[in-house]
């Protein structure tokens, strides 16, 4: 479901629970009218006026009267606007009592009820702020469409602790909702992502009061599963965050995102690259490929010289755009043909197929070097990052696909201790 068809459907919801009070004030006004005009131009009134003047009010009292919902029946805004009608009723019945037999119109009490009818106006303002601020209580009312959704939402207040779910929710995360009432969000966190994922989220959202994704969630079983999730925070009158609605849907049942789930199993979140399966699954097929063809491999092992200190100084938004930016020029420089993967923090793997010679990736790793070192600009901050690359060769330095990988590793250690923003081959010595 749409969020912003959501929201709108829900907003519906609170607004005709809302006009239905304005609707009752309405009435009320007409009925504080009604009596004015019998008090005040008429010198008799007879018994039967009387009673209809006190039953055109019926409307006000019967939306008072056939509220249960006790969360709205406990507000002190509600009870403060019951005593506040019943007494005015009292004081209406009284006057044109009086009035019906003949005796002049008490000022006292006349101004106590008129006085009465400017508090009770004030007071139904006062009750529908308090209903808006009632996130629990919001959550009933729009109930409608909250319990119909075919997808789960969640409702957090703005600490993240959950007000409500819907039935959607405990079909798909097999939690009640006693289980997951108060508590955080973090009760279905699969473990699939680390807290940089999360901290990313939490980024974007206050920053843009909505994120959508991709995300693996637990079942109560323990069963992990992946869901498309939108969340939006919501404003206050005052632009403050008030509360936060999630819609999400189990992905993991639907034939039509099988291809998104083999994504997102596949590759890396941030840059879209092949993780660090999908890059050791690549390899095994070029390995395998190049003994076929006796020909040569390459695994390039590369990792970018003071990434912490962008994160330090600029904050992790910036450094996901650098990762991402770093990214799309490492693939510009290879083949369709070869592979890069991103396996973590500024960590990349590269697979280099068919390779001639080692000057042909002497020429490879001297392009990345000097593409990755020009210029970035970034939310207006311009700086410059190096990487330090290690190369290893099948079937020259290993048959083995673990060894090839870790022999790359150690190569792009010894460049990084050298000085950085270099490459070396990996040999022997470096054991």
């Amino acid at each position: 479901m749409d969020y912003s068809l959501f929201q709108k459907l829900t907003e519906s919801e609170l607004d005709n629970y809302l006009n239905e009070i304005d609707l009752a004030l309405e009435f009320h006004i007409k009925w504080l009218t009604a009596l004015n005009r019998a008090l005040i131009c008429h010198k008799e009134i007879d018994l039967n006026q009387v009673q209809d003047i006190l039953t055109s009010d019926d409307h006000f009292n019967r939306w008072y009267c056939s509220v249960h919902d006790e969360d709205l029946v406990a507000m002190p805004a509600f009870k403060t606007l019951g005593k506040i009608h019943n007494e005015m009723l009292q004081l209406g019945r009284d006057l044109l009592s009086r009035a019906g037999q003949g005796e002049n119109i008490c000022s006292k009490e006349y101004d106590r009820f008129m006085n009465l009818t400017s508090v009770l106006r004030h007071q139904i303002h006062v009750l529908k702020s308090s209903i808006k601020s009632n996130l629990k209580l919001v959550a009933k009312i729009m109930g409608k469409v909250f319990e119909n959704a075919e997808e789960g939402v969640m409702i957090t207040d703005v600490d993240g602790h959950i007000l409500n779910v819907n039935q959607a929710f405990v079909n798909v995360t097999q939690f009640t909702r006693d289980d997951v009432l108060g508590k955080k969000p973090s009760i279905l966190h699969s473990g699939h992502h680390d807290l940089g994922f999360y901290e990313r989220l939490w980024n974007v959202l206050l920053s843009e009061h909505r994120w959508q994704g991709e995300i693996w969630n637990r079942r109560k079983n323990n069963e992990i599963y992946p869901e498309w999730l939108s969340i939006t925070a919501v404003l206050d009158d005052n632009a403050d965050i008030s509360h936060y609605i999630g819609i999400f849907s189990d992905t993991s049942t639907s034939s039509e995102s099988d291809e998104r789930l083999y994504h997102l199993a596949h590759y890396d979140s941030l840059c879209d690259l092949p993780n660090r399966l999908l890059f050791y699954d690549r390899l095994r097929q070029s390995l395998s490929r190049s003994r076929r063809n006796k020909e040569k491999v390459a695994v390039i092992y590369m990792d970018l010289d003071g990434f912490k200190d962008v994160n330090d100084e600029y904050g992790h938004s910036v450094g996901d755009e650098l990762l991402q930016q770093v990214s799309k020029r490492i693939v510009d420089v290879l083949r369709e043909s070869d592979t890069v993967a991103r396996i973590g923090g500024d960590e990349f793997t590269l697979i280099i197929n068919d390779v001639d010679n080692s000057n042909s990736l002497t020429t490879i790793a001297s392009k990345l070097l000097m593409t990755i070192q020009e210029l970035y600009i970034l939310n207006e901050h311009k700086f410059s990052v190096s990487a330090s690359i290690g190369i290893s060769i099948f079937p020259d330095n290993s048959e083995d696909i673990t060894t090839l990988v870790k022999q790359a590793d150690i190569a792009m250690y010894k460049a990084k201790k050298e000085g950085k923003n270099r490459y070396k081959f990996f040999d022997a010595s470096m054991s």
